[in-house]
């Protein structure tokens, strides 16, 4: 029956379109048969299948890997492609006794998995960001001799926020990844080209004294290696866990993105410049990360049923305007970029 059921297996991998889709179906059976039979997917049995049940399915594959904060997305795609094996073991008739078809509708089911995973994309603010870098450097590490782990997570997550790489590309990142451009004015940057989902190609451009406060913290001499290669993903994600206890707000990886996109929009109003910091081909898909504005006095009705007096500007002192660009993030952006459109700042 083993060999029986590899031969399957192989003719289940042959009938795959594309050599993408091979990797991940191949991927996402090897884990639930693992977590779920303690197995190899070629190992599977009759008698396996004729004993699964539901309650297998959601306490030792689902409710694990929602406890990893795995996106409900990313599990039901695991299931997708469990059924398609599945799905090929009925059209060989090996397991004769089992009804695949009730297997498929009602026990590898994924009904009750959100397909949105809204609270994957709770953003994270400013403030809370700079929370984070202190409690990431405070955060004790194991097999940290030299106590420099937490000062390089802290790097990490303000990395992933100035530049919206998601977590995954970000640990894919190599030295030899960056090129060196020089702007119109003059302004030179380091150039990050970056494959982020799989095949897509994305552009960032940092500039170059941020790249060398990421070089003179992380760069070991060997521009092969990876830029965050001494660092975890998953110590990240547990690190994010901790802190989001700590100020009861449930945190990401994937909220440095949106915090980004939100900050990003706030500060300049112009989605089209956050869809293309995002790398999205549809605006659309950028909306969904912008979070709502919670202060009550930015909100349309508020701006629209309210006279506002702008003389009274006039009125205020050096000191006060200048404590008033700084309080806000948006201000000083609008107030700098403006001063270098009209030349009075260089």
């Amino acid at each position: 029956m083993e060999r029986e059921m590899h031969e399957v297996y192989l003719t289940w991998i042959n009938s795959l379109a594309t050599a993408n889709t091979i990797h991940n179906y191949k991927t996402s059976v090897t884990l639930f048969s693992k977590m779920v039979f303690n197995k190899e997917p070629v190992e599977i049995s009759e008698y396996d299948l004729n004993h699964l049940r539901f309650s297998d399915v959601l306490n030792k594959f689902i409710a694990p890997l929602r406890e990893k904060d795995i996106k409900d997305s990313t599990i039901k795609g695991h299931l997708i492609a469990v059924r398609s094996l599945m799905k090929m073991i009925k059209k060989e008739g090996i397991y004769k006794s089992v009804n695949i078809d009730d297997l498929n509708n009602y026990v590898l089911t994924n009904k009750s998995l959100k397909t949105n995973d809204v609270k994957h994309h709770e953003a994270i603010s400013r403030e809370e960001l700079e929370q984070l870098k202190e409690f990431l450097k405070e955060r004790r590490y194991r097999n940290d001799p030299d106590e420099t782990l937490g000062i390089k997570y802290a790097l990490l997550v303000d990395f992933m926020f100035r530049t919206g790489v998601r977590v995954s590309a970000t640990f894919s990142i190599k030295w030899e990844d960056f090129q060196f451009v020089v702007a119109h004015d003059g302004t030179r940057f380091a150039r990050l080209d970056v494959i982020d989902k799989g095949k897509k190609l994305n552009t960032k451009y940092l500039e170059l004294s941020y790249y060398n406060k990421l070089k003179e913290k992380l760069f070991n001499g060997d521009k092969n290696e990876f830029v965050f290669n001494s660092l975890s993903h998953e110590t990240l994600k547990n690190a994010l866990r901790e802190f989001s206890k700590k100020i009861n707000h449930q945190l990401t990886p994937h909220s440095l993105r949106a915090g980004a996109a939100t900050t990003l929009y706030y500060q300049t109003k112009d989605i089209m410049l956050v869809k293309d910091f995002l790398d999205h081909e549809s605006i659309v898909n950028t909306e969904k990360y912008i979070h709502s504005q919670q202060d009550p006095t930015m909100t349309g009705a508020a701006m629209l049923t309210t006279n506002y007096d702008y003389t009274e500007i006039d009125k205020l002192s050096k000191e006060q305007l200048l404590m008033l660009i700084h309080s806000r993030p948006e201000i000083e952006n609008t107030v700098y970029r403006t001063g270098k459109e009209h030349k009075v700042l260089k």
